[in-house]
């Protein structure tokens, strides 16, 4: 009896401290990531797009907003005429590196890991695919850090 009257009781704390306790890292919802997506027209042309959400209030719902995927040419120069993917080239590499710098905003990264990011990825997508930010993000985590990323 006396045990449930203390757990009923509210505790006080004297000190100005506050518990010690370990927060679960932030992360993001699934909904804030970008999106990458890619098209091949009949045509022949490749269109390559990021969708990402805007940012929402109270008195906006979310929406979501795709803009054109930038060449980043200033990187490294392999198809200034455009992306492409299914097989190992310029433009799949153009496109690979792409998606990597506008994932991460880090050119040294970028620049690291995207011949092999096309090579597992690009090379192999058909004629329409998507990727999220997490995904590529988690590829990348696994290069950078493979011990941390490996399954016990």
């Amino acid at each position: 009896m006396e045990l449930q009257q203390h757990k009923q009781q509210p505790k006080t704390s004297t000190s100005n401290e506050l518990p010690k306790t370990v927060l679960p890292p932030l992360t993001l919802p699934n909904q804030s990531e970008k999106i990458y997506r890619g098209v091949r027209r009949r045509s022949g042309n490749f269109e390559v797009c990021v969708v990402e959400p805007s940012i929402s209030t109270p008195l906006r719902r979310p929406a979501t907003s795709s803009r054109p995927l930038p060449l980043h040419l200033e990187l490294r120069n392999h198809s200034p005429t455009g992306f492409a993917w299914g097989y190992g080239g310029s433009g799949p590499a153009q496109l690979a590196l792409a998606i990597l710098m506008d994932a991460t905003g880090e050119q040294a990264l970028a620049l690291r890991h995207y011949q092999e990011f096309k090579f597992q990825f690009v090379a192999g997508w058909s004629d329409s695919w998507r990727i999220t930010q997490a995904e590529v993000l988690s590829f990348l985590a696994s290069r950078e850090h493979p011990v941390a990323c490996r399954s016990e």
